[in-house]
């Protein structure tokens, strides 16, 4: 059963990062511009939006963790012995390491060209 609530909480994250970077590359769709106006290739695009994800994901986890252990031993302060005895190592592994590790991936491969229709300044 705990598989499939750490299952859950990555997709969780990582719906909620992929619309993070989503934001965050058209807040930044300018700055590209003038990346690839300047001779960055796609490669140099691709790294930013990987090292974007990546980091972003890494705060993620790294606050949400440390979030629900402090709820828990706020909320089970009475029985810490019993409830806080075994730490699921693998599960937070998983959470810290990998979803940071996967988000970097996903967003250096994900990060292709804007279709034509959004890849223009727009007029104001």
């Amino acid at each position: 059963m705990d598989n499939w609530a750490t299952t859950a909480a990555i997709l969780l994250a990582f719906g909620v990062l992929a619309m993070t970077v989503g934001l965050v590359r058209s807040e930044t769709a300018g700055d590209l511009r003038v990346l690839t106006a300047t001779g960055a290739g796609s490669r140099i695009r691709r790294t930013i939006t990987g090292a974007t994800a990546g980091a972003l994901g890494l705060l993620g986890a790294v606050v949400g963790t440390s979030v629900a252990y402090l709820a828990a031993v706020c909320y089970f302060r009475s029985q810490l012995d019993e409830r806080l005895s075994h730490v699921p190592v693998l599960d937070l592994v998983l959470i810290v390491v990998g979803l940071p590790v996967a988000a970097a991936i996903g967003g250096f491969l994900l990060a292709g060209r804007e279709p034509s229709a959004i890849s223009h300044q727009p007029l104001e």
